[in-house]
């Protein structure tokens, strides 16, 4: 469907900057090699009144999520590490609330919320996603298995009572009613409490040429600056912002009722953000996102070229937008190991390139295609064996 209505502020004046063609649900991967698959419409608006970056084409929840979702916060070592030292970050920040509810919304495989039920606090988790939500399930955590709105947040205080922390990491830039979401959370969170969430920036979106982090489960992309007049009509507001690393460069943004202390934090962000005031801030993102296209299949088809085997190392859901867009199968890149055991036999989404275990690869490629290029610190560290090269595609694809 296409966006007629800006999610932050109901405007109806969006501008379109990119346009990625048409691309399958990025988290949609088959059993079999697949040249069916649904394909939409991908790309983003700019709302000019809240300058909130939204997605071109709005894809059903019953079609994102009902299906056999493949995405386990689990399956990555990285995103593992991450969330169990946020867990703690939280715990030991807001000890003071303890005694009360923690619900973690869209809590996946319950990998961060078990962090805080064995360190013996109350945890609720809700996920629309049946396949993680069941393995959080099956290792004891209390979940919710439904998209998060302002019926089941009532549904919650009904059976639970109001939360004192609400965490929801990469969600409030993937929901379709965005109004009704943070309607949820005005409503869930007690009058002290504090929500915290985490979302791409997209400053750091656009400044890093990050367009492969545009698929269909992502709809919205925030600055503060949208975020809080988002929040504003809700009578909700940031009170503390920081900048992180998941996603190539996030947010990680703590909300309070109106009338709570803001730390310095949030105005040193508005101001130095003021450049996504500019109307024409997306300009030249098509290009480039063109740019990196012609470069990468370019060094991919010099390399085949060559006789060298290339391998790609992650299959996260960014990388189905980064191969769809250039057109990359599997006569440029052989295959693409994965530590997702729920991705494992399967195929790429549109492309059909084998996602295989690692431990299968018996012997190593000449190059790597990093898709998930965002942990090539830690994933150089981690296979400091590997004697190959890298190719990373984002910010412009070099070999390394």
């Amino acid at each position: 469907m296409r966006r007629q209505i800006c999610g932050g502020c109901r405007s109806t004046n969006l501008v379109e900057w990119l346009d990625l063609g048409s691309s399958p649900l990025a988290n949609d991967y088959p059993k079999q090699p697949n040249t069916n698959l649904a394909q939409y419409p991908l790309g983003l608006v700019r709302c000019y009144r809240c300058t909130l970056v939204q997605s071109t084409d709005v894809v059903p929840d019953n079609e994102l999520w009902n299906r056999e979702y493949g995405f386990y916060t689990g399956g990555s070592w990285q995103v593992v590490e991450q969330q169990r030292d946020y867990a703690y970050e939280v715990m030991e920040k807001f000890s003071s609330l303890s005694d009360g509810l923690v619900v973690e919304v869209a809590c996946n495989d319950g990998t961060m919320l078990k962090n805080f039920k064995e360190a013996g606090w109350r945890t609720l988790g809700v996920d629309p996603a049946r396949g993680p939500a069941a393995k959080a399930q099956a290792a004891g955590l209390d979940v919710i298995v439904e998209q998060f709105c302002s019926n089941v947040a009532e549904e919650i205080i009904n059976q639970y009572g109001q939360a004192s922390i609400i965490v929801a990491n990469n969600v409030i830039a993937h929901v379709a009613d965005l109004d009704d979401f943070i309607r949820g959370f005005r409503l869930l969170l007690q009058p002290q409490g504090v929500a915290i969430v985490e979302f791409q920036y997209v400053g750091d979106l656009i400044t890093g040429n990050q367009f492969d982090h545009v698929y269909h489960e992502h709809r919205s992309f925030f600055s503060l600056s949208s975020l809080r007049q988002a929040l504003a009509r809700y009578g909700l507001e940031p009170v503390h912002v920081r900048q992180t690393n998941p996603q190539g460069g996030s947010l990680r943004v703590t909300i309070r009722h109106k009338s709570s202390p803001v730390d310095v934090s949030i105005w040193e962000l508005l101001d130095n953000e003021r450049w996504l005031e500019d109307p024409n801030c997306l300009a030249g993102m098509q290009g480039r996102a063109d740019r990196i296209r012609h470069r990468l299949v370019r060094l991919l088809h010099e390399l085949k070229k060559q006789g060298k085997v290339v391998a790609g190392y992650g299959a996260p859901a960014k990388s189905a937008t980064l191969l769809n867009f250039c057109g990359i199968g599997p006569d440029l890149v052989q295959y693409i190991v994965d530590t997702t055991p729920a991705k494992q036999g399967r195929y790429t989404p549109g492309t059909n390139i084998p996602i295989i275990n690692p431990e299968s690869d018996s012997r190593a490629p000449d190059v790597y295609l990093l898709l998930n290029w965002n942990y090539l610190h830690s994933i150089r560290r981690k296979e400091s064996s590997f004697m190959g090269e890298w190719l990373v595609p984002i910010p412009l694809p070099e070999l390394a």
